[in-house]
């Protein structure tokens, strides 16, 4: 009798608990933290070598002229000069080789590259003349032709991920040959031609993505300028020259392929 009395005492006791215990709000959720994301940071140092190919355009070119016997451009007996008759322009494909230094989102480096050309372009136009015994308009044949050339040149850019924006600039060399023809139907020429190999400077940007640890894509442009080369023709007719001026400025056009070497893959920023 006095454990069915307890018994009834502790439930009586634990009913009013249990009520205020249902009262209470629920316990809070255990808390969620999401993880942190960290970007990747490419690596771009090391060596790669790489295909290229492209267009290349040289501005406007080939002016002639003529000197008669007492010095004057354009003087008495000389027939008509002509400006501009060139505009040379053509593929290209060579080979790459460069290096890369990254520091934090600045890479530098240095590429030299070596490309077969195709930039050339000939032409013909009517030469009005002039001496009484060449009254007859003439003809002058011009021709202009960038064969090869390299390039050695200073790479500084900025890294966004797999992308990196850059500037170059540098030195560039190359093989022109051109030539020039005055002639007449009476058998008055002046004939000239030369082959050299130029230098000059080159500057421009691009644009490079990784593909992948080793692979990457450039599209880039460059302007260079080689100076300019006068040749000059004597005739047949005594004092008189023919002087046929080559500029060897233009603009080039490449995309490209390149395999990285050492790359090591993109790493994970620090924090």
């Amino acid at each position: 009798m006095k454990k069915l009395l307890g018994t009834i005492a502790i439930a009586a006791l634990a009913m009013p608990l249990a009520a205020q215990a249902a009262d209470l709000p629920p316990a809070p959720a255990p808390a969620y933290k999401a993880p942190v994301v960290v970007p990747e940071v490419w690596n771009w140092s090391g060596f790669y070598i790489g295909i290229n190919g492209g267009y290349g355009w040289n501005e406007t070119t080939g002016d002639n002229s003529c000197v008669n016997p007492l010095g004057a451009v354009s003087g008495v007996g000389c027939f008509t000069a002509q400006t501009g008759t060139l505009k040379p322009a053509g593929g290209l494909v060579g080979g790459t080789a460069g290096f890369n230094y990254q520091m934090g989102t600045f890479v530098w480096g240095i590429e030299t590259d070596l490309q077969w050309a195709d930039i050339k372009d000939s032409q013909s136009v009517t030469a009005p003349c002039c001496l009484p015994t060449l009254l007859t308009p003439g003809t002058l044949s011009t021709s202009q032709s960038l064969d090869w050339f390299g390039t050695v040149r200073g790479r500084l850019g900025f890294a966004a991920g797999p992308a990196l924006f850059y500037g170059t600039g540098g030195l560039i060399y190359g093989q022109e040959a051109v030539s020039s023809l005055v002639s007449f139907p009476t058998g008055v020429t002046y004939p000239a031609s030369a082959s050299s190999t130029r230098a000059g400077w080159t500057a421009g940007a691009g644009i490079e993505y990784a593909f992948n640890p080793h692979v990457t894509a450039k599209l880039e442009g460059l302007y260079y300028d080689m100076g300019s080369q006068t040749i000059s023709a004597t005739s047949t007719v005594p004092g008189y020259v023919s002087n046929t001026t080559f500029n060897y400025q233009g603009v080039i056009v490449r995309a490209g392929l390149n395999w990285k070497f050492d790359w090591g893959g993109p790493v994970v920023a620090r924090y």
